[in-house]
C-alpha cells in the first residue's frame, strides 16, 4: 500500500467509524477504531513522509478527520496537535469539540 493510499484508507475509516457510532453501533465502530490507529502507525511507520501525511490530515477540512489525525501524533508534533485539539474543542456543542476536549484534559 502506498503513502497515498494509506491517507485515502485513513479518511474512509474515520468516515466509517463516525457512520457506524452515529447510528449506535458500537462494535462495528470499534473496529473501524482500531483500523484507524493501523492506518496511522502504518503512517508514522513511513517515515517523514508519512509523518508529514498525518500532520497534513490534521489540517483536512473535515473536523473527525483532523481529530483523529492530531490524537495520533507523535511526540515530535505534540505542540501542533495540542493546537489542532485546542481549535476542534472550541465547538462543544459537536461532538468532535468534546472529543477534543477530552483528549486536551486526560492526554495532552
Amino acid at each position: 500500500m502506498n503513502l497515498s493510499d494509506k491517507v485515502i484508507t485513513f479518511i474512509d475509516e474515520v468516515k466509517k467509524q463516525l457512520e457506524q457510532q452515529q447510528n449506535g453501533n458500537i462494535t462495528a465502530a470499534n473496529k473501524h477504531t482500531d483500523k484507524i490507529v493501523n492506518m496511522a502507525k502504518k503512517l508514522k511507520e513511513s517515515g517523514s513522509a508519512g509523518k508529514s501525511e498525518l500532520i497534513n490530515l490534521a489540517k483536512h477540512e473535515d473536523p473527525y478527520v483532523r481529530l483523529w489525525a492530531a490524537c495520533n501524533l507523535d511526540d515530535t508534533a505534540r505542540e501542533f496537535a495540542i493546537k489542532v485539539l485546542r481549535e476542534l474543542a472550541q465547538h462543544p456543542n459537536e461532538d468532535y469539540g468534546h472529543s477534543a476536549q477530552i483528549q486536551l484534559d486526560f492526554n495532552m
